[in-house]
């Protein structure tokens, strides 16, 4: 009974002293825009859910997935860059209109060559280049996401991670009542055509209203000149690798459920594995937070690395196990809230996707050290591993066990990367090259 006090009072120390930390403020800020955002996006699935049948909201799913993942791509790392360099970069607004320049140009001409080649690799999304509209939806949706990801990354590099809740709340706000106001009209395009609008408005508000406020004299201009004097390029080139592989896995899991079980039958099974994943996405949010408030304290000379990393584990844990119960209880009554088909066919999904956020929470940790200590070829080994080996399980497993198969697919990849990462962690610690692991 004295043990179990004095763990209790163990635990509550552990957590009193880690709420004191720059990391748990910047954390926390994190992590309240992040709930904010995905809780807007539940209500705008819902919304569609509740306006189009199963197999649109397939598709519309499909759609950004795909949208996210070619946006991705097109920042080549960029903002991972940003927040590692433009702290201590003099001439800022250089460096992010250069990033911005670099993105949109490769987001444009990703767009064209992956419109270009739908009926090669996704040949149920053919239907886009029926229409001159879809195309430049698409396509302007594509360069908005990149331009979204070098905004969000500036904030979070200005320790100003609210105005990035500011831009996220305008967009999330702005998309929610379009695919109600059109979907007698519009079809799949209205959702689609839902957050092209939203961004380009969220967009506009941050370059003309909140970088300058940041960046005083900011004006959005064409320009490279800072990438080629920078040394952000290859560092955010061998990160950009990492994460491009790290979320592909994710990022195709819908295209490949929606390609293995057809046109038919696949667009609802993407619907019902798309709900469960975006519910469950809610709690990763604790771990893609701490870490990122976790790398930007380590990009710092001054802070006690060994000390945060310590506090993202405790305050983490405590969040995870919230969140746990909380979709076990509740998870099927929020499903149903999409349709009875949705809580009978994602539950036992989404259970599962929230039982692996501990295990993402350790690679995430681990993740954040090795870009500390600027060692991302071990990062992208691992994380092409774990993604290979998540599409494999899934693409075995889909016929037989149908969306659970998708899930287990994921988890798997995340077991498996776990003690890698450990391995590499130890190593790292022997070579002096970065700081302590969970030290």
């Amino acid at each position: 009974m004295v043990e179990g006090t004095g763990l209790r009072t163990h635990v509550f120390r552990r957590w009193q002293s880690s709420l004191r930390t720059s990391l748990f403020r910047n954390s926390l800020l994190l992590i309240v825009t992040s709930v904010l955002g995905y809780g807007l996006s539940f209500l705008f699935w819902l919304a569609v859910a509740r306006a189009y049948p199963a197999s649109s909201m397939g598709l519309g799913a499909t759609l950004l997935s795909t949208l996210l993942f070619l946006s991705g791509v097109a920042t080549l790392g960029l903002p991972i860059g940003i927040i590692r360099f433009l702290p201590a970069e003099r001439d800022k607004v250089g460096l992010i209109n250069a990033s911005f320049t670099v993105s949109g140009l490769v987001s444009l001409a990703l767009g064209l060559v992956f419109l270009a080649g739908l009926d090669l690799w996704a040949p149920a999304l053919s239907f886009l280049r029926s229409d001159p509209l879809f195309v430049a939806a698409y396509v302007l949706s594509l360069v908005f996401f990149a331009f979204a990801g070098i905004f969000d990354a500036a904030f979070v590099a200005a320790r100003r991670a609210d105005y990035g809740m500011i831009r996220i709340t305008i967009y999330s706000l702005i998309r929610l009542p379009f695919p109600l106001a059109v979907a007698a009209v519009l079809g799949v395009f209205g959702i689609l055509f839902s957050w092209t609008v939203a961004l380009l408005v969220s967009l506009v508000v941050g370059a003309f209203v909140l970088l300058p406020r940041l960046f005083p004299g900011y004006r959005p201009a064409p320009s490279f000149r800072r990438i080629r004097n920078v040394g952000i390029v290859g560092y955010s080139l061998w990160n950009h690798a990492s994460g491009l592989v790290g979320t592909a896995a994710v990022s195709l899991l819908p295209l490949q459920i929606l390609n293995t079980s057809g046109q038919g039958t696949g667009a609802a099974a993407t619907a019902y594995f798309y709900a469960a994943f975006a519910l469950a996405s809610l709690l990763y949010v604790v771990p893609g937070s701490f870490s990122t408030a976790l790398f930007v304290e380590g990009s710092h000379p001054e802070t006690d690395y060994a000390r945060d990393v310590r506090s993202t584990v405790w305050l983490s844990l405590g969040f995870l196990a919230l969140g746990i119960v909380g979709a076990v209880l509740l998870g099927r009554f929020i499903l149903g809230l999409f349709g009875e088909d949705y809580a009978r066919e994602s539950y036992e999904t989404l259970i599962l996707l929230v039982l692996a956020s501990p295990i993402i929470l350790v690679n995430t940790v681990f993740t954040t050290d090795l870009r500390v200590a600027k060692r991302v070829k071990p990062l992208l080994i691992i994380t092409a591993i774990s993604s290979v080996a998540t599409l494999t399980v899934a693409y075995l497993l889909l016929p037989t066990t149908g969306i659970w198969g998708a899930g287990a697919g994921f988890v798997f990849g995340q077991a498996l990367a776990a003690p890698l990462f450990a391995l590499e962690g130890r190593r790292n610690s022997r070579r002096g090259m970065g700081a302590q692991g969970f030290g």
